[in-house]
């Protein structure tokens, strides 16, 4: 009797592990009004982005596709958990950033632009005829890791529309119109939002290559586990 019992709090345990992992893990349609990414930028004014969202225990990544008047941008946005000791493993460049969406197009300068989120790197480039800039961003590096890794990482694309040429200002004005919703600091502490991943519709987007900054735990300089 005492086996029987056994068994079946093992077999319970297997199949409450399996529902939290369905659970916790999953790609979905974000919900109107759900989405992190914020693009207060006039050629977007009016304009509902398509967004998909990964989310775990430890994190989630989000993809936004911001569309109208000719002009388009697709940004990936990662925010590990507020514990201490999580942080994200972020080894982007900007040609590889650009190579995600545009491998075939022409590149140009890079440079930098200091906004509310931090400094975006950048690197202008051209697809189609069209001006465009590669960016990318990483904050709130926690302080205790080796490795001095982020808890929040942002890259993207911008294309103008037709005829439209980038220079530096236009860039530092786009880049300065991204935001995260609901944050006052760009060190804000985050838990995944885990009822999103239960309840929310799976999504039918394919080619998103989840996870682009995963998340890791580290141990601390002095040896010891940072948080919980």
């Amino acid at each position: 009797m005492k086996r029987l019992a056994s068994v079946t709090l093992i077999g319970a345990s297997a199949i409450l592990l399996a529902a939290c992992n369905t659970a916790t893990t999953r790609t979905v349609s974000t919900p109107a009004g759900a989405g992190h990414v914020l693009f207060d930028n006039p050629a977007f004014d009016g304009v509902a982005p398509v967004r998909v969202g990964w989310v775990d225990i430890w994190q989630e990544e989000e993809y936004s596709r911001f569309t109208s008047k000719g002009a388009q941008s697709e940004i990936i946005y990662s925010v590990a958990d507020e514990r201490d000791s999580i942080v994200l493993d972020f080894d982007m460049t900007l040609d590889r950033v650009i190579d995600n969406w545009h491998a075939t197009s022409s590149r140009g300068d890079k440079g930098s632009a200091e906004t509310p989120l931090g400094t975006f790197q950048y690197q202008h480039f051209s697809q189609a005829g069209r001006s465009c800039v590669g960016f990318f961003n990483e904050w709130d590096y926690r302080q205790g890791d080796r490795q001095l890794r982020p808890a929040k990482v942002l890259f993207g694309y911008y294309c103008g529309t037709s005829g439209q040429t980038l220079n530096r200002n236009d860039v530092a004005n786009i880049l300065g119109d991204i935001w995260i919703r609901d944050i006052d600091r760009t060190d804000y502490r985050f838990t995944p939002r885990l009822a999103l991943a239960s309840s929310g519709k799976p999504s039918s987007m394919g080619n998103l290559q989840f996870l682009y900054a995963p998340a890791d735990r580290f141990v601390d300089a002095d040896g010891e586990r940072d948080g919980g």
